[in-house]
């Protein structure tokens, strides 16, 4: 039975996630452009470049091997949306097309062991 996460516990396993997956991303030739950023709609977790030069938004997802929700499961519906707004928001400000990737990290005892990505994910 998983009990519940206090808050600030649940807010250092994602900032150990993202870690994880920008210093990944970055060994893979990626650029880390902002992190963390707010938009008007929603907190963008990276945004990056990837090694070809496209934009990428990527939503950093971490949770239990023994999740119900695993990979794209664990985007809501009002989470898409948001991210899909903050789309809009940022081609307004980025002549390139913006791709979001959703990045979803196996955590064992809160440590990152593994991640799986998910390239361009729908948000309708």
């Amino acid at each position: 039975m998983d009990l519940p996460v206090p808050s600030m516990c649940r807010h250092l396993r994602g900032r150990r996630a993202e870690t994880y997956v920008a210093d990944l991303l970055r060994s893979q030739g990626w650029t880390i452009l902002r992190w963390n950023w707010r938009t008007p709609y929603a907190e963008v977790d990276l945004l990056t470049q990837d090694p070809t030069g496209d934009l990428v938004i990527v939503e950093v997802k971490s949770a239990s091997p023994r999740s119900p929700l695993q990979g794209e499961d664990l985007l809501r519906p009002t989470q898409r949306r948001r991210l899909g707004r903050a789309v809009l928001w940022l081609q307004q400000r980025f002549p390139d097309p913006i791709r979001v990737d959703l990045v979803w990290v196996t955590l064992s005892q809160g440590n990152p062991q593994g991640m799986t990505r998910y390239r361009d994910v729908d948000l309708v």
